[in-house]
């Protein structure tokens, strides 16, 4: 439990978290969401906001006790099929917090439930979560949560990932992914976090996970993405990611 906490300065469990189908959003809440993600991104503009929504099947709206929306994320669930077999595949997509409620792990804890829940709706079939990372905070939430995943500093192991995101970010993002890199270039046609998201405290921390990506992906800060895989199952979630998901409560609605 330290660790979770300390490595992301999260306090526990005090927000209203509702789990919904991205297509039953209400147009209020739809506003509330661009609002939020327009303090803290550059290069956006509504439609392509619009769009990148209506292209997901989930949303996590995270609210303060009082009910007013203060963050967000999505995610798509798909099947892929290629030379490396079949899968289902969890992709996320925007996600953002405001600055002041960033220190919960509620948001993290959500997305834990959703992951459990393809798990457990796709038995017997390889689950992976491709996650593409535009800033150090977003690619240092897989060691908090994850044994495994790819690519990553230290992790030998990991590379028998390799071949498998290349296919899956191969077929989702075409020529914008470079297998050579792992690095989803937009060549400024994206949003990209603003410059004041990238916290020079934890830039220069001495950490070998924040100093990977920083090499891997060093076009980050004009919108490029280090994509990530990470393999879904429950002896996959270490024991910071088991707790933070056990003492999230969500509301679904459906």
């Amino acid at each position: 439990m330290i660790p979770l906490f300390r490595t992301l300065n999260w306090e526990p469990y005090s927000m209203l978290v509702d789990m919904a189908r991205c297509a039953e959003l209400s147009a209020s809440e739809r506003r509330d969401m661009y609002g939020i993600f327009s303090r803290y991104y550059e290069n956006t503009t509504p439609s392509r906001f619009t769009r990148d929504l209506d292209a997901k099947d989930w949303i996590i709206l995270l609210r303060e006790p009082g009910g007013n929306l203060v963050g967000f994320t999505t995610a798509q669930c798909y099947t892929h099929a290629g030379a490396t077999g079949p899968a289902v595949v969890l992709y996320s997509g925007d996600t953002i917090v405001e600055r002041d409620y960033r220190t919960t792990g509620d948001l993290a804890g959500a997305f834990g439930h959703l992951l459990l829940r393809v798990v457990a709706q796709n038995v017997g079939v390889p689950a992976y979560w491709l996650l593409t990372s535009k800033g150090v905070r977003t690619y240092r939430f897989l060691p908090v949560f994850f044994h495994t995943f790819f690519p990553s500093a230290g992790q030998e192991g990991s590379l028998e990932l390799a071949p498998v995101l290349d296919e899956i970010a191969g077929q989702k993002f075409g020529d914008a992914y470079s297998p050579l890199t792992r690095v989803i270039s937009h060549r400024g046609q994206h949003d990209r976090l603003c410059d004041a998201e990238h916290d020079p405290s934890l830039l220069n921390r001495n950490d070998a996970h924040i100093r990977f990506f920083l090499e891997r992906n060093p076009g980050y800060r004009e919108g490029d993405e280090l994509a990530c895989l990470t393999p879904l199952s429950r002896d996959n979630l270490n024991r910071c990611g088991r707790r933070v998901i056990q003492h999230t409560e969500v509301h679904w609605r459906e």
